[in-house]
């Protein structure tokens, strides 16, 4: 038989092993195993991302903007972890990764690169900048607490040219207990918009106040000027809140051509140009229009920049002259198809150079085109009085 104090250590023990089993059971009801087998740390976790820039047909080095042909060239690019917090996406680490090695590429481009990360369960998005150039912008300032809400990116002053950039955003991505490996993917548009001037016979003089007036240089003044966008959405996040003359044609070093009242310029080659032609490009973060107000202008000025003449610019078949500068989107006064070439397959070939004819009260129709996004379609106005 069994004396009392047996009794006693096996009375100990059933109960403790009781209370054992219920508190494994209290565990393993919650659905969180992850928490018993890794005390919510982060393990490693290899990630692939496949990084697409969205391009257009063709890319090669250099990215002065004189056409409407989507290149690119992506020197710099670094991918940004934001993990889900309380219910935000907030920023975790980055990472820096290899530059993409175009300068020879055809088409939009795709690389995957491998990095083995320490996650820790949760969702995370991920999100990637790429620059050719980042000496417009301040670094990105994120923080522990930064959501991607608050993620942007701004130019160094509002004195800064915009130069081209580009991001994307993931899909949610979930990392649990049995994640060993993640295979992601990132499409990256440009942040900026493009905007181009081309023109022909620009006036030599034009009437001012009763007088003839030697045209010193030809504008193209925007409402406003973005000054940081939001890279969740690439979105504009803040302007300058002035008017913003984008591009100058500076023609002080120009002569007449002969008898016409227009300057003479010869057929260039880097880039080509039609002759007596003249050609400016550029980029700006997106903004919002200001209702009411022509977005975009044509500005001749005089000596010591005085205006002598104004035009607006007008959606094609309205009068609307208001629109929004958007992400990704080219702004084209005057069509320039190609940096290296003025024609396509003979007159009237949709990839004919038609660079506006400024001697003309004529329409002038500005271009948003894609492979950058979309395609609008804009016309000179009336002068403005």
């Amino acid at each position: 038989m069994f004396n009392n104090k047996f009794l006693s250590k096996m009375k100990k023990f059933l109960l403790m092993a009781t209370v054992g089993m219920m508190m494994f059971s209290a565990c393993s009801n919650d659905g969180s195993l992850s928490e018993i087998t890794n005390n919510g740390e982060a393990r490693p976790v290899e990630l692939s991302m496949d990084f697409t820039v969205s391009s257009g047909a063709e890319t090669r080095a250099g990215r002065p903007l004189y056409s409407s042909e989507a290149l690119q060239q992506v020197n710099d690019l670094k991918l940004y972890i934001f993990k889900e917090n309380q219910g935000a996406y907030k920023y975790s680490k980055a990472i820096s990764v290899e530059a993409f090695k175009n300068a020879e590429a055809q088409g939009t481009e795709s690389h995957t690169y491998k990095f083995t990360e320490k996650l820790a369960d949760g969702k995370y998005q991920f999100l990637a900048i790429g620059f050719e150039e980042d000496q417009a912008y301040k670094a990105p300032n994120f923080t522990e607490n930064t959501t991607l809400e608050q993620a942007v990116l701004e130019l160094k002053d509002n004195n800064t040219k915009a130069e081209e950039v580009f991001a994307g955003l993931s899909a949610e991505y979930v990392v649990g207990a049995a994640t060993q490996s993640l295979t992601a993917s990132v499409k990256l548009n440009r942040v900026v918009a493009g905007v181009l001037g081309y023109f022909k016979n620009i006036p030599y003089e034009v009437e001012k106040d009763s007088e003839m007036k030697q045209v010193k240089k030809v504008c193209v003044e925007l409402v406003n000027k973005g000054t940081a966008a939001a890279l969740k959405d690439n979105t504009t996040n803040a302007n300058a809140g002035t008017a913003y003359k984008m591009l100058t044609i500076d023609l002080s070093s120009k002569e007449k051509d002969g008898d016409n009242n227009w300057y003479r310029n010869e057929a260039g080659t880097k880039p080509a140009t039609v002759a007596n032609s003249f050609l400016a490009g550029g980029y700006v973060l997106p903004f919002n229009k200001s209702v009411g107000q022509s977005t975009f202008k044509v500005v001749l000025c005089g000596e010591g920049d005085v205006v002598l003449k104004t035009y607006k610019v007008q959606v094609e078949g309205s009068a609307d002259t208001d629109l929004d500068v958007l992400a990704n989107h080219f702004y084209s006064l005057g069509k320039k198809v190609k940096n290296d070439t003025t024609t396509g397959g003979g007159d009237g070939d949709e990839d004919d150079d038609k660079p506006i004819d400024l001697s003309k009260d004529q329409i002038i129709t500005i271009t948003v085109n894609a492979n950058w996004e979309t395609i609008h379609d804009l016309e000179l106005g009336d002068e403005v009085q």
